[in-house]
């Protein structure tokens, strides 16, 4: 591997470092999804029907929210080794499909188009640590995304169809949060040993 940084910058979310735009789009998310757990959501009289199409709208909002999260003051105040993948956990991995979804990311063309312009990683050594700390913030906003469906999925046990409104507050979520947070654990599995070698390697060299 080369130790040249990679020449591209990262042009896809520079709407989403202004700290304004974030703050709004937080309040008004959050704002979307109170008024609408009432008038569409689990608590509302017409939950039956709408309560799927409510579940899909939050969805939608919280992968605008993957972006939006404040990721990298929250890795500041996480340990490392928090984040670091036990190697064991290929097995989960594999139990549960994460590289079938993966496949059908990339086949999708989401990965090409979306993510690898989002990471401008250029495959090069220089860039291996750029690209990890890319990917876990990937996983921490994900995970936190998913908490959010989880907590909703709790409120709507309260619901008048309890059950029923829990599942599509959650199973979305597992789609579009979950199953990202375990495909960028996977990735982090297959850079946290070259990581160990550049590093080594580096070591080395002094």
């Amino acid at each position: 591997m080369s130790d040249e940084p990679s020449p591209k910058g990262n042009s896809v979310d520079v709407l989403f470092k202004s700290v304004g735009f974030r703050l709004i789009y937080l309040l008004f998310w959050a704002m979307y999804i109170t008024v609408l757990w009432f008038v569409l959501g689990p608590a509302s009289k017409v939950a039956a029907a709408t309560t799927p199409w409510y579940a899909v709208s939050v969805a939608c909002g919280t992968c605008g929210l993957v972006v939006a999260v404040p990721t990298v003051p929250i890795m500041r105040r996480v340990p490392r080794r928090w984040l670091r993948v036990p190697p064991g956990e290929r097995i989960l991995h594999r139990i549960v499909g994460v590289g079938i979804f993966g496949w059908l990311l990339d086949i999708s063309g989401w990965i090409r188009r979306v993510l690898e312009p989002l990471r401008g990683f250029s495959g090069k050594r220089a860039g291996l640590l750029s690209l990890e700390q890319s990917v876990r913030a990937a996983a921490v906003s994900h995970g936190i995304c998913f908490a959010i469906h989880v907590l909703l999925a709790v409120l709507a046990l309260f619901s008048r169809h309890p059950w029923s409104a829990a599942l599509w507050m959650l199973l979305p979520g597992v789609v579009v949060h979950l199953y990202p947070v375990l495909l960028q654990r996977s990735i982090m599995l297959r850079l946290q040993p070259l990581l160990n070698r550049a590093g080594s390697a580096d070591w080395i060299g002094r």
